[in-house]
């Protein structure tokens, strides 16, 4: 799990509240993986109000340094998820291992999914998402420090 450890290091390090996690997920990072299937309007709402197709990561490879959040299912599960529906935004670039095959990319990003060496290591994200690795030291490891700006337990009630 060292996708974006350089990004997530500089996020903790800088600013008032420092932190690794900003959002699970947010609907930023949600819409720039699925930039090549979404609506442009869609787009235009939820990353940036002018449209430039040529600032979307061009490769899986860049999606993933570009932001550490998890994969999507779509890229488990859907090989028209590359595939981009905008004239001027080429289709997402595949790992070389695939090549170029949506397909293959998703029955072998699946096999890796469900094999081995992601079993050996679910405990990991357990901790994660719902365990130690929520607070404290265990968290500052994971780089999984959430941003609190102090209001978040204050503005809502449980």
């Amino acid at each position: 799990l060292t996708r974006g450890d350089v990004q997530l290091d500089m996020l903790y390090s800088h600013g008032q509240h420092p932190h690794h996690v900003t959002e699970p997920l947010s609907d930023l990072s949600l819409s720039i993986y699925l930039a090549r299937r979404l609506p442009k309007r869609r787009l235009l709402a939820a990353v940036r109000a002018q449209w430039q197709p040529n600032e979307y990561p061009a490769s899986l490879e860049r999606l993933y340094h570009w932001t550490p959040d998890e994969c999507i299912p779509e890229f488990y599960t859907d090989p028209t998820a590359f595939a981009s529906i905008h004239s001027d935004m080429p289709d997402l670039l595949l790992p070389d291992w695939a090549e170029g095959d949506p397909v293959r990319f998703i029955k072998e990003h699946r096999a890796m999914l469900e094999g081995p060496h992601v079993s050996s290591q679910l405990h990991r994200w357990i901790d994660i998402t719902f365990g130690s690795a929520l607070l404290g030291a265990d968290a500052i490891a994971a780089k999984n420090v959430p941003f609190d700006d102090g209001s978040f337990l204050h503005t809502r009630s449980f």
